[in-house]
């Protein structure tokens, strides 16, 4: 899915597609709207997160990458590896505050901060398939498995 943020819109083509981003806003040929083009990127399925003049996204083969939202440049890509048995991903990255939250196929959750220096806080593995992504409603967190739904949080209400 398209993101947006500060009259920026970004789309993403999965299957080593490419990112753009242009302004919004644009009326007949909008072709000086473009800001930045990458034209071949890793494969992802997932939709990406907007933070602080950055762009997060999962890959396929298991990569957190950081782009700047200025120029479309990489400023950090990641292997996040658990001991779950693979890395593949395919769900999005959900930002709660200045924290992504990602979890692959192999059932192992990442905690990292969305920052221009890649900093890894928590991996946690629940032993389970997971394909979708994490959702993130009333400061818990719940993840589907191929098995069970978890609920991650406070207890109460």
């Amino acid at each position: 899915s398209p993101v947006f943020t500060g009259g920026t819109v970004v789309a993403m083509g999965g299957y080593n597609g490419s990112t753009l981003a242009v302004n919004a806003g644009g009326d007949g040929d909008v072709t000086a709207s473009r800001l930045w083009l990458v034209e071949k990127t890793r494969q992802r399925i997932g939709s990406p997160v907007v933070h602080d003049g950055h762009l997060y996204i999962l890959t396929d083969p298991g990569f957190a990458e950081c782009r700047s939202l200025k120029d479309g440049a990489i400023v950090w890509e990641e292997r996040l590896k658990g001991p779950g048995p693979t890395g593949q991903n395919w769900s999005s990255l959900v930002r709660s505050g200045d924290l992504l939250y990602a979890v692959n196929q192999g059932g192992d959750a990442f905690v990292f901060r969305a920052a221009p220096k890649f900093e890894l806080l928590a991996t946690n593995p629940i032993g389970e398939k997971v394909i979708a992504s994490i959702a993130v409603p009333d400061g818990r967190l719940f993840l589907r498995s191929y098995q069970n739904l978890w609920c991650i949080g406070p207890r109460g209400n």
